[in-house]
């Protein structure tokens, strides 16, 4: 698909001559199965497109008059998750899209140019289509929020004793979107330099206002990942205290029924004692046995131990 712009309007086409497009600033969306061919008829390098289709992310790199940026579209519902990737090579006056998902590249691209209207321009398309890569993130950052609320909540109420699960969720999530938003701020970074003058000035301070808004966005993610990691910290303390509590219920344990221990050592031995001629012996023993759980009790109790 071909979008020719000029005169303030757009044209789409399903295909068009060479010759049509040869003064003309326009953008080409194709397939990834397209790529080899649409290189071969506007002399695109094919190495170098395929180096930005296997890059993860975002990259931007520049080149003697071109300009090649790989994105990844990640789907902010489900941030593990991504809606394709794409690679758009840029020149003067004519951009290529080279994309897994053409059908939501084109979506994107016609819902700018309607939103441009009058005002509609090469570089205020992409400019808008790179902008689109991180306009529903907002939401995201809700609802990590929220969840992260939710568990301080439970940790102080005790309403769940396992929040290891939730954590590890928490903390993958935010570690995708920190290596996503460092990589796409290098992109940002590089643009602005716009060593290919492939960019107008005003485009380029609309870049630069979404580069401070991605960095915010950015430090966003870190004072997350600083939250999760006190709620993973206070998680720990937490099963520590409960932990020890256990612990000192055992040991509780342990000493009132040590001296138990003692008297089944004392009579186990094979040694004639007097004891076994005393008709009350049996009885003695065991009236001294309850006397020492009673008394290890009350001393416990006593001094508030269990």
């Amino acid at each position: 698909m071909f979008m020719m712009i000029g005169n303030g309007e757009y044209k789409i086409s399903p295909y068009m001559e060479k010759s049509q497009l040869k003064d003309a600033e326009f953008l080409s969306i194709s397939t990834y199965d397209e790529m080899e061919k649409r290189a071969k008829t506007w002399g695109i390098s094919m190495s170098i497109l395929k180096e930005a289709r296997r890059f993860g992310y975002a990259k931007y790199d520049t080149f003697e008059n071109f300009d090649c940026i790989s994105l990844e579209m990640p789907d902010f519902q489900n941030v593990m998750l991504t809606h394709g990737s794409v690679v758009i090579y840029l020149e003067k006056g004519r951009v290529f899209f080279f994309t897994s998902q053409k059908q939501r590249v084109i979506d994107l691209l016609e819902e700018s140019a309607k939103n441009l209207g009058e005002r509609i321009s090469l570089n205020r398309i992409i400019f808008l289509f790179i902008e689109a890569q991180t306009k529903e993130d907002y939401e995201v950052f809700d609802t990590i929020e929220k969840e992260i609320m939710d568990l301080e909540q439970i940790l102080i109420t005790s309403q769940k004793h396992n929040c290891v699960a939730d954590i590890i969720s928490l903390r993958k999530r935010l570690m995708f979107l920190k290596r996503y938003y460092e990589q796409y701020l290098n992109v940002l970074d590089i643009l602005e330099e716009n060593e290919n003058g492939i960019f107008d000035g005003k485009t380029l301070r609309s870049f630069k206002m979404l580069n401070r808004r991605t960095d915010r966005r950015y430090q966003s993610v870190l004072n997350l990942r600083d939250s999760v990691t006190q709620v993973r910290e206070s998680y720990e303390a937490e099963v520590d205290i409960s932990l020890n509590t256990t612990m000192k219920v055992f040991t509780v344990v342990t000493t009132i029924f040590l001296p138990l221990t003692l008297i089944v050592g004392w009579y186990g031995m094979n040694l004639n004692m007097p004891e076994y001629e005393w008709r009350y012996g049996y009885h003695f023993v065991i009236l001294i046995s309850v006397i020492f759980i009673a008394a290890g009790i009350y001393f416990f109790k006593k001094h508030k131990w269990f």
